[in-house]
């Protein structure tokens, strides 16, 4: 019963290894839990007092909770339980989740870099993330702000599943302005989380959960990251697990690039598209790979040069230029109307955006998504969005 599992879990000085190894000890959860001191030390356990401790209030309280907010949990002996994390030395023994779990059958790339990520860096993240959602991959991530959401809006636009990591309960949304983007991977994917319902993302949650998006994932990309970032600890423990470590090259002398270089220098393998991601899998995989070409010829052509800049009016500030009609053709209506109204007010939210054009919030941060790898719209802070060349008001 899954109260036994929370038991197991939430048994205070115990650690997720030691409650590893002694589940192995005995035949089954239940029997761990009604088993008595003598029991433990005969079964060779060192670290056995927490397990003493048989108070089922708190499991019950879980999931009571889980019941009332609609979060779904998933222990070690389920049959869905991801097949990749049975293979980690700590498995999680208990994840909370919302929304669907990916098939095991599909490959899945984690992707992770820097919250601070430059405008380039996140661009990229977007292109990739695209590419690896059109052609049929899971994109893991960690649910934090500058890379992982990038990627993860990238993945979601084009039609990929999507999970984010997340280090405190599935039911706390941090950080605040993910609110959105949070729904969306609901609706395409999952939030999950090894942490029960409730539980604050405080700081030494996050190198713990690192385990679990390169555990999930047959390989790890890092997009952009420091030298010394929780990307980096994720693409190390995605070595320890036996997973493939892929990296896009940054600029020498950027510091936000440090750890990429420095993981290429050890080996890592050298990413310019998605493409360089799927054919590192084309034996177990082969249709992704024709499918990532496809989706990467899809996205180069999408991607137009910027629209040219002109010198600005003497005597009067400047603002966006007009889109040419060839370029609005182009496009959907949903990125007409999108684009029609940051020409009219400048620069927005996407919130207010929503609100004004009526367009579903998926639809329209598809819309933007394309707009931005376009070169038509440009993402500036707080979640603002801007015609190309516009000036900021």
């Amino acid at each position: 019963m899954q109260k036994f599992w929370v038991w197991l879990v939430t048994r205070k000085g115990l650690g997720m290894r030691s409650a590893y190894q002694a589940l192995r000890q005995f035949p089954s959860v239940e029997a761990l839990y009604y088993a008595d001191e003598a029991a433990y030390q005969a079964a060779g356990l060192q670290r056995y007092a927490p397990l003493l401790d048989k108070d089922l209030w708190l499991p019950q309280e879980i999931l009571r909770r889980c019941y009332d907010r609609g979060i779904s949990v998933l222990t070690w002996q389920d049959s869905c339980y991801p097949q990749l994390l049975r293979s980690l030395e700590d498995p999680p023994l208990v994840l909370y989740y919302k929304g669907k779990l990916p098939p095991d059958n599909s490959l899945t790339i984690g992707v992770v870099g820097t919250r601070a990520a430059s405008v380039n860096g996140q661009l990229q993240a977007r292109r990739l993330g695209y590419s690896l959602g059109r052609c049929g991959c899971t994109l893991v991530s960690g649910g934090a702000k500058g890379i992982d959401a990038a990627a993860m809006e990238g993945a979601l636009t084009g039609g990929g599943h999507v999970v984010a990591v997340l280090g405190g309960g599935v039911d706390v949304v941090y950080p605040r302005s993910n609110r959105r983007l949070f729904e969306e991977v609901v609706w395409h994917g999952c939030l999950l989380s090894e942490y029960p319902p409730g539980t604050q993302p405080l700081a030494a949650h996050f190198p713990v959960r690192n385990r679990i998006i390169s555990g999930l994932s047959h390989g790890l990309l890092v997009v952009e990251a420091p030298e010394k970032s929780g990307a980096l600890i994720t693409a190390y423990a995605a070595l320890e697990q036996g997973r493939d470590v892929f990296a896009v090259p940054g600029s020498p002398g950027v510091k936000t690039c440090g750890g990429n270089l420095n993981l290429l220098r050890e080996g890592a393998i050298l990413v310019r598209n998605a493409v360089d991601i799927l054919q590192e899998y084309e034996g177990p995989y082969p249709d992704l790979v024709a499918r990532c070409v496809q989706a990467q010829q899809e996205l180069d052509a999408r991607a137009e040069p910027a629209l040219p800049e002109t010198p600005p009016p003497a005597a009067e500030e400047p603002g966006p230029e007009p889109i040419p009609q060839t370029v609005l053709d182009a496009m959907s209506p949903e990125e007409q109307r999108i684009c029609a109204l940051l020409q009219a007010r400048g620069n927005m939210q996407i919130d207010n955006l929503v609100a004004e054009t009526g367009i579903p919030a998926g639809q329209a941060l598809a819309a933007l998504t394309l707009l931005e790898v376009k070169g038509v719209v440009r993402r500036l802070p707080a979640r603002y969005f801007t015609l190309a060349g516009a000036k900021c008001k």
